[in-house]
């Protein structure tokens, strides 16, 4: 009888406290949920509180100070089966991951007692430790949620290294294509039919990748724009302000600038107007720009 009247009293608990939250959404710090359940048993409301969170109806945010916690309805991803602890720090794991000591500042939670919920979270392969790309910081983040490419470098990293021969091989592909679509737009007589003809988009790029089976990794348009834009970089393409992507000729891949005199010029440092070295009596740059 006494077990059935507990039962009942915590069910009762919960649902006072749901109901607190449902008209507090963005939460509220837990001395303003004890103050609004001051008729309600510590342990009672501690029982409640926790039972929630590890069915996953309500969930723990960082408060205002460090240690200090609010609560509200639940929200996003969460965990089950999970104590309050947990559960704080599973909230900051998101697709970006989480440094271990940013953890512990934000759940005001010691290193020692923080590394033992971490250990027992991979042990239920709730969450994962992940190395980051650039650093050697090892992050955390849920494991059901795959990581953000600002962690893994994306599709173009291996292991957290840069795949340069992958890369290469893309942008070789990718010229290619677009070079032979400048070359069959050639066949019109019309100038202007034959220079928009000869231009492709991202999405025809990424279209002609997967159709020939190129990459056994999908590509995806944002991809080969990051492709496209190594060959913009390096001379070898044109973007329009559309974003659409045409092949140069070989005779115009130079850029302009790299023509000017001043650019190969052994006195460039000491060059300066009104000096003896100056633009005024350079004749080089003089007969630089009488080809204009």
């Amino acid at each position: 009888l006494q077990m059935k009247m507990d039962g009942e009293e915590k069910v009762q608990a919960e649902a006072v406290i749901l109901s607190i939250l449902s008209v507090n959404q963005n939460g509220l710090p837990i001395e303003e949920i004890m103050q609004k359940t001051g008729d309600m048993g510590p342990k009672v409301r501690e029982n409640a509180v926790n039972s929630l969170l590890s069915s996953g109806k309500i969930e723990m945010l960082q408060g205002r100070s460090v240690g200090s916690f609010s609560l509200r309805l639940r929200r996003g991803t969460q965990l089950t089966d999970a104590t309050a602890e947990e559960q704080l720090v599973s909230l900051e794991s998101k697709r970006k991951g989480i440094w271990i000591r940013d953890i512990r500042d934000k759940t005001g939670l010691s290193m020692q007692f923080l590394r033992k919920i971490l250990k027992g979270l991979e042990q239920r392969k709730l969450v994962r430790a992940i190395k980051s790309v650039g650093n050697t910081k090892k992050c955390y983040i849920l494991h059901s949620v795959d990581p953000d490419d600002s962690l893994t470098g994306g599709t173009f990293y291996s292991d957290q290294q840069l795949d340069s021969q992958f890369v290469d091989t893309l942008v070789e592909i990718c010229i290619s294509m677009i070079e032979n679509k400048r070359k069959s737009a050639e066949n019109t007589k019309d100038i202007l039919l034959c220079r928009e003809l000869s231009f492709v988009t991202s999405a025809e790029v990424a279209q002609f990748i997967s159709e020939k089976k190129i990459s056994k990794v999908h590509l995806s348009v944002a991809n080969c724009e990051r492709i496209l834009s190594i060959a913009v970089l390096d001379g070898l393409l044109e973007q329009r302000a559309d974003g659409s992507y045409r092949a140069l000729d070989q005779a115009t891949r130079v850029c302009a600038i790299a023509h000017v005199p001043c650019v190969h010029c052994s006195v460039y440092n000491d060059c300066k107007a009104g000096y003896a070295v100056s633009p005024e009596n350079c004749e080089l740059l003089a007969d630089w720009l009488e080809m204009f």
